[in-house]
C-alpha cells in the first residue's frame, strides 16, 4: 500500500482502535497533499508490509521543490535535474544492524525489493548536487514491521527486472518465450479469426496523413480558446495512426503470414517520417506518446524484419520521442498526487517503448528502472486499497487501458502478479456498487455525465478483461449481466483484444454468484463514497443512493463536492451533479461544474468549497443493516480560501479570480456532519450538524440534472417542500429546520455552460441544455442543523405528519416511520429513526432507546447504532468514527 498525505492530531495517537474517540477532529490542511512534503513511512508507525515503499519531498539542492505536472503553465523548477538521492535503512538509529543502502538515484523514491525483518526500523534520505559529493541528509525516520506480513512476496530488484529485458526480441509481453504457445492457443479462437479478418482490410487503407481529425474554424480565436480548439482538431490522432501497427503486429504473431508485419513496417515507417516539432499532428504528450508506443510494438515484434540502419533510423526517432516524456519525470512525477495524464496514458506508452529498446538503446536502463521503480511505488495512485478511484467513474475509464496493460506488463517481468494486490481484488466490488449493471452512476468527477445512460461498452469491456485475471464470482455475474444486455459492446475489435489473445484459455469456466445476498451498504473509505442499495442485483428496478466525502480534496478530475449525495433510481440519476465538462478549466467548469454549487451538498455564505487537495472530506462511519443503510461524511475541512498554486493559475488563465465575488471564500466552516440514512420504502433521511466561527447563511442544495423541480408551498416557513417531475414514479423532497428558511428553484446554471470546445456525440454537436436547481437558505446561524426527508415511490408519496417540534426535537412520521431529530444547533445534535412493522431502528445522540417495548443503551456516547430484528433475533450494530488508510498510515506529525 502507498499513502500521500498530512495528517495532524490534537490529542490522537495511533494505536490501538478504544483509544480513539467516537468522534473524530482531523486537523490537517490535507491529507493528500498535491506533492509530497514530508517521509513516509514515519513516526514509528506500523506498515501494512514487509517491503514498504520510502518517500520524501524533493530538493533542488536548496530548498524543497513543488514541481507542477505535465501540461500546467506553471513551470517546473530548472533545478530538479540537477540532484541525486541516496537512501539509508537499518534496525538501529546508528546504522550499523542489518544496514541496508541504495545506489545513487535521481528520483524521491525507493520501493525495498526485499523482505524486511520484523521489528523497528530506522532510515533517512540524503541528496547531493549532481557532480558533487557534499551529501546533506535528512532527520532519522522510523517505522515497525509486524512479523504478520512475513510470509508475503516481494517485488523483485531492479537488476533482476533489468536482466529479463535484454535478452532476444521480442521483449514485450513474454512473447520471445511464449510466441509458439500464443500461436497455437490461438488457432481455434474464433476472436482471434475475427480479428485476423479485420486486420485483412486494415492492410488495404491508405497511409494516414499529418492534417487535422476535425476540422474547426479558428478564425478569430485566440489564447485558451485558440489553444483549445487546436487539441481538439488533433485529439486522437495518435492512436488513429498507430493503432493499425500495433494491430499489424498482432496479427502476424497470430498468423506467421508475413504480409502483415510488411504492412506494419510500411506504417511505421510513415510514423518515423512524422515530426513532432514542426507538426502539430503528433506534437501533444498524447499523440506523441501514442505514436512512441507504436514505434515500440513494431520495433521490438518486427525486429527480424528491419535491417541495421532502419534499426538505428526508429532508435532515433524513438528516443527522441521518449526523452519529450522521460525528461520531465525524475524528481518531479514520482512526487505527485496524480499527474494525470502520466498515470493516463504516457507512462504505458513509455514503459512498451522502454522494453522495446532494451539492450539496444544505452538510456532504456534509466527509463525502464525510474518506471519499475515509481510503480512499484505508487500505483495504485488513485486509491490504496479499497479498490475505489478517487477522481469518479467519468474519468476512470481513461485509466483502464493502462491499468490492464501495465499490470500485465510489469507481471511478465517481475514475476509478480499486479491482479492479486489488494487494489485490484476489491476493485469488483467498486465496480458492482459504483456503477452496477443495469443502474448508472455516482454523478462525481469530470465526465460524470457521460456515464448517465447506463453501462457503456469501456466499462463493459474492462470488467471483462479483469475476469481473466481476477477469480471473483460477482465479478463474473456483473460481466454476465452486461453481456446478456449488451451483447453488441463485445463485437469487433477494441483495446482489450491482445490482453484476452495472451490470456486465452478456451477451457475456461467462470462461476457467478448473484449479489442479492451481499451488505446492502458498502463504504469505499480511501476515496469516501458510501454506496447504498435496495438490492444490488436489481439496481435497475429500485434505489442506489450515494454519500461522497472525499479524502484526496478536489484533486486532478475530482470535484468540490464533499458530503454530497446521488440518488439513483431504476438505473437514472434523481437527483446528483449538475453541469457538463466543456473542459479542464474553463468559466463553467470553476464556477460551476467543478464547483460546490453543482452539487446536492451545502454552501456557506454562498461560498463554495476548496477547489484542491485542501477542501477534502471523510466518511467516518457506516452501517448495512436489512430495512436500514447508514452512513455519514465529514466536511468540515473543506471550507476556505484557494490555497492551491495550481487551481489559482487555472484561475489566472482563464483572467478570473477565486474571490467572494465568483463564490470562494472562508466562511469559517469549524464543523459539517451529514449523516444519510436509505430507509425501505423509499425514503431517503439527511441530517445536517453545521457550525462556524460566526453567524453563516446554510444553503442546502438539490440538482436534479434530467428532471425538472416544482416547488410546492407550505405553511409553515422552516418547512420547503418541492417535487421532482419524472416519468419514473413520484419524487418529493421535506426540508425542515428550527428556524426560517427561503427556497429557490431555477433552471439557470450559475455559470452558463456553453459547447466552445464542440464537442460530439458521434456527428452530433453536443447539446448543453439547462438543468433544475433547488436552494434552501437559512437566515445567518453559528450553529444550525437540517433535516431532509426524501420520498422516491412508485404510486403516491406519504404526507409527512408534524407530531411535535418541542424545544427543537421534532416528532415527524411519515409511513410507516418516526422520524425524532434535534433541530436546534445549541442542543446536542441527535436523530433516532424508528419502524416498529419492520422491526427497525436508528440512533444517534442522546435519546432515549425504547425498541420493541425494551429499552437500550448506546456502548459509547456519540456513537451511530443500528437495531434491528430478523425474525429470530435482534441484530445491534454500534459505530464510531473510523479513520480511512490514509490518516492511520501516511502522515505529519
Amino acid at each position: 500500500m502507498k499513502y500521500f498525505l498530512m495528517l495532524t492530531f490534537c490529542v490522537l495517537t495511533l494505536g490501538v482502535y478504544a483509544q480513539y474517540p467516537a468522534v473524530i477532529t482531523l486537523n490537517a490542511d490535507r491529507l493528500h497533499a498535491r506533492v509530497r512534503e514530508w517521509p513516509y513511512p514515519a513516526n514509528g508507525i506500523t506498515v501494512p508490509t514487509n517491503a514498504p515503499a520510502l518517500m520524501w519531498p524533493a530538493s533542488n539542492g536548496k530548498t524543497n521543490v513543488l514541481p507542477m505536472e505535465s501540461g500546467s503553465e506553471v513551470p517546473e523548477d530548472v533545478n530538479i535535474g540537477n540532484v541525486r538521492y541516496q537512501v539509508v535503512l537499518a534496525m538501529d538509529k546508528a546504522f550499523t544492524k542489518n544496514t541496508i543502502k541504495s545506489g545513487v538515484q535521481a528520483w524521491a523514491v525507493y520501493p525495498l525489493h526485499q523482505a524486511l525483518q520484523p521489528g523497528k526500523w530506522f532510515w533517512k534520505y540524503g541528496y547531493a548536487l549532481k557532480g558533487t559529493s557534499q551529501w546533506s541528509w535528512s532527520p532519522v525516520y522510523d517505522f515497525v514491521v509486524d512479523a504478520k506480513y512475513a510470509g508475503d512476496k516481494v517485488s523483485p530488484q531492479v537488476s533482476e527486472v533489468l536482466k529479463r529485458n535484454e535478452g532476444a526480441h521480442p521483449h514485450l509481453w513474454n512473447l520471445h518465450q511464449i510466441k509458439n504457445d500464443f500461436y497455437q492457443n490461438n488457432l481455434n479462437n474464433t476472436e482471434a479469426r475475427s480479428f485476423i479478418s479485420f486486420a485483412e482490410k486494415l492492410m488495404k487503407a491508405p497511409l494516414p496523413e499529418e492534417k487535422p481529425i476535425r476540422d474547426i474554424d479558428t478564425t478569430g480565436k485566440k489564447g485558451k480558446e485558440l489553444e483549445g480548439l487546436i487539441d481538439r482538431m488533433y485529439h486522437g490522432f495518435g492512436d488513429m495512426v498507430g493503432n493499425p501497427v500495433r494491430n499489424l503486429c498482432i496479427a502476424y504473431y497470430l498468423t506467421h503470414d508475413k504480409r502483415f508485419i510488411d504492412d506494419a513496417k510500411r506504417r511505421a515507417v510513415n510514423l518515423v517520417k512524422m515530426d513532432p516539432e514542426k507538426n502539430l499532428a503528433t506534437s501533444s504528450d498524447f499523440n506523441n506518446g501514442a505514436v512512441l508506443e507504436a514505434l515500440g510494438w513494431f520495433y521490438d515484434l518486427g525486429y527480424n524484419d528491419i535491417n541495421a540502419e532502419e534499426k538505428a533510423l526508429f532508435r532515433k526517432v524513438m528516443t527522441q520521442r521518449a526523452r519529450k516524456i522521460y525528461d520531465h519525470l525524475p524528481n518531479r512525477f514520482e512526487l505527485h498526487v496524480s499527474d494525470n495524464h502520466v498515470w493516463q496514458i504516457t507512462l504505458r506508452q513509455l514503459a512498451i517503448a522502454t522494453v522495446a529498446l532494451m539492450g539496444d538503446e544505452p538510456a532504456a536502463k534509466e527509463w525502464l528502472t525510474y518506471i519499475y521503480e515509481v510503480w512499484s511505488a505508487r500505483f495504485p495512485v488513485l486509491g490504496t486499497t479499497d479498490g475505489g478511484w478517487h477522481e469518479g467513474n467519468g474519468y476512470f475509464v481513461v485509466n483502464f487501458r493502462s491499468t490492464i496493460y501495465l499490470s500485465q506488463l510489469f507481471s511478465d517481468f517481475s514475476g509478480v502478479d499486479y491482479f492479486k494486490l489488494p487494489w485490484m481484488q476489491n476493485l469488483p466490488w467498486y465496480l458492482l456498487y459504483s456503477y452496477p449493471p443495469a443502474g448508472t452512476s455516482t454523478a462525481y468527477g469530470d465526465q460524470w455525465e457521460n456515464l448517465r445512460g447506463g453501462i457503456n461498452a469501456g466499462y463493459a469491456l474492462f470488467a471483462d478483461a479483469l475476469t481473466y485475471k481476477i477469480n471473483n464470482p460477482y465479478l463474473n455475474w456483473y460481466v454476465q449481466q452486461i453481456k446478456a444486455d449488451h451483447p453488441d459492446f463485445f463485437k469487433g475489435t477494441d483495446d482489450y483484444l491482445f490482453f484476452r489473445l495472451l490470456n486465452y484459455n478456451p477451457k475456461r469456466n467462470l462461476k457467478a454468484e448473484s449479489p442479492e445476498k451481499l451488505p446492502r451498504t458498502k463504504t469505499f473509505a480511501d476515496i469516501g463514497l458510501a454506496a447504498m442499495t435496495d438490492n444490488l442485483a436489481k439496481a435497475g428496478e429500485n434505489i442506489c443512493s450515494y454519500l461522497i466525502s472525499n479524502p484526496f480534496g478536489s484533486s486532478g478530475h475530482g470535484h468540490a463536492g464533499q458530503n454530497a449525495f446521488t440518488i439513483n433510481y431504476k438505473g437514472k440519476t434523481l437527483f446528483g451533479a449538475s453541469g457538463y465538462y466543456s473542459n479542464f478549466s474553463d468559466r463553467h467548469n470553476l464556477l460551476d461544474y467543478r464547483n460546490t454549487r453543482a452539487f446536492c451538498t451545502i454552501l456557506a455564505d454562498s461560498l463554495s468549497q476548496k477547489i484542491g487537495e485542501e477542501g477534502y472530506g471523510w466518511i467516518p462511519r457506516s452501517m448495512s443493516g436489512l430495512k436500514i443503510q447508514y452512513a455519514l461524511g465529514d466536511a468540515s475541512n473543506a471550507y476556505g480560501n484557494i490555497e492551491s498554486t495550481f487551481w489559482l493559475n487555472r484561475f489566472d488563465q482563464i483572467k478570473t479570480r477565486a474571490d467572494l465575488a465568483n463564490g470562494f471564500g472562508d466562511p469559517g466552516v469549524t464543523l459539517y456532519r451529514r449523516h444519510m440514512l436509505q430507509l425501505e420504502g423509499g425514503y431517503i433521511v439527511l441530517y445536517d450538524e453545521l457550525e462556524a466561527k460566526k453567524p453563516v447563511k446554510w444553503t442546502t442544495q438539490f440538482h436534479t440534472p434530467f428532471y425538472r423541480i416544482a416547488g410546492n408551498k407550505t405553511d409553515k416557513s422552516n418547512r420547503q417542500d418541492f417535487e421532482v417531475k419524472t416519468d419514473l414514479g413520484k419524487v418529493t423532497a421535506a426540508v425542515f429546520a428550527a428556524a426560517p428558511l427561503q427556497m429557490t428553484v431555477t433552471d439557470q446554471f450559475a455559470e452558463p455552460a456553453v459547447n466552445w470546445m464542440k464537442l460530439t456525440d458521434g456527428d452530433k454537436l453536443r447539446e448543453y441544455t439547462n438543468q433544475w436547481h433547488a436552494a434552501i437558505t437559512s437566515a445567518p446561524a453559528q450553529k444550525f442543523r437540517y433535516l431532509t426527508v426524501i420520498q422516491i415511490k412508485d404510486g403516491k408519496t406519504e404526507v409527512i405528519r408534524n407530531l411535535s417540534a418541542t424545544n427543537g426535537l421534532y416528532d415527524l412520521q411519515v409511513g410507516s416511520w418516526n422520524i425524532k431529530a434535534q433541530l436546534d444547533g445549541s442542543k446536542e445534535a441527535a436523530l433516532q429513526i424508528v419502524n416498529e412493522q419492520a422491526k427497525s431502528m436508528f440512533s444517534y445522540g442522546n435519546l432515549p432507546v425504547q425498541f420493541l417495548g425494551k429499552t437500550y443503551q448506546h456502548d459509547r456516547k456519540k456513537s451511530s447504532m443500528l437495531l434491528e430484528n430478523n425474525g429470530t433475533k435482534l441484530n445491534k450494530t454500534e459505530v464510531t468514527d473510523s479513520l480511512p488508510d490514509v490518516a492511520r498510515f501516511d502522515y505529519k506529525k
